[in-house]
């Protein structure tokens, strides 16, 4: 559910490097694997957002990458002009979910409240 839901979110900076590049051929299967680490996916500006986040109790079950598709959603929809009880409508579902995991006593409205201040104070 809340990768569908941050799916949402995000899908105003959904990408066209989905790999369907139009090639009929079939995908290759590897069988090397690779040793190299990867990149840590938050930047600073990601890591203060999910650390801001966690100060208040919102960030508890999301991924690294729900986290950042939800961060670069928010900002698209707020540079979009998007209305502000649309932006969070769209972002009370992973509110709620990030608060009642997290334990936190907020309602929903308050929980994406938060997540949409957050998000513009500290990532946009």
């Amino acid at each position: 559910m809340v990768a569908a839901a941050a799916s949402a979110v995000a899908c105003s900076s959904a990408t066209a490097s989905d790999g369907a590049g139009g090639s009929s051929a079939p995908a290759a299967a590897s069988s090397i694997v690779s040793t190299t680490a990867e990149p840590p996916l938050l930047d600073e500006r990601g890591v203060r957002f999910k650390e801001a986040l966690d100060e208040s109790g919102l960030a508890s079950g999301l991924t690294d990458g729900t986290v950042l598709a939800v961060a670069r959603g928010l900002c698209d929809q707020v540079d979009a002009g998007v209305p502000e009880e649309t932006i969070l409508a769209t972002i009370r579902p992973i509110a709620a979910y990030a608060a009642s995991v997290s334990g936190t006593a907020l309602s929903d409205d308050d929980a994406a409240r938060r997540f949409l201040d957050i998000a513009v104070r500290i990532y946009c």
